[in-house]
């Protein structure tokens, strides 16, 4: 038991010691770890994928190189989903202004999305009925049914943003 607990203790000396002060310093500090090893770990994705891709490249198998090159992409894209660590600074509305300010946006968009998946749903119903095609009516109700729901969701959004 000694020797776990002094390993532990050594695994522990080598996390940073925690942040202290106000709230915004022990929050500023907070992400600014999670930041680095959520980078750190998106390298090691990339790093593998990379590793991936040569080994495939070396065996000529092109399903198995496109999925290390995919790899190697997601992993670039965690680093650079993190790399801005001012994208957590928040104007003088605070953090939930700026939350709801982003899903309002958010709503916004996937009401237009919605809307134009509901008319094209209506187009593709609409040529259908002349065509006499069913599998073509069943695919433009159900297109105008995905887009209905979505507005009509994204109309529902700020209500719980609030």
């Amino acid at each position: 038991m000694q020797i776990f607990m002094q390993h532990f203790t050594t695994f522990l000396g080598i996390l940073p010691t925690p942040p202290s002060g106000s709230l915004q310093t022990i929050s500023r500090g907070a992400i600014e770890f999670f930041t680095t090893w959520i980078s750190r770990t998106g390298g090691i994705v990339a790093f593998i994928g990379a590793v991936k891709l040569a080994l495939s490249i070396k065996n000529e198998d092109a399903k198995e190189q496109m999925q290390s090159v995919i790899i190697m992409i997601s992993g670039f894209m965690i680093v650079a989903a993190v790399g801005n660590l001012n994208l957590f600074s928040f104007g003088a509305g605070g953090a939930e202004a700026e939350f709801t300010a982003i899903m309002t946006f958010i709503a916004t968009w996937v009401r237009r999305v919605g809307a134009i998946a509901l008319f094209l749903g209506a187009i593709i119903l609409g040529l259908a009925i002349k065509d006499k095609n069913a599998a073509s009516k069943i695919v433009g109700l159900r297109t105008m049914a995905a887009g209905g729901m979505t507005t009509a969701l994204s109309v529902a959004l700020p209500q719980f943003v609030r």
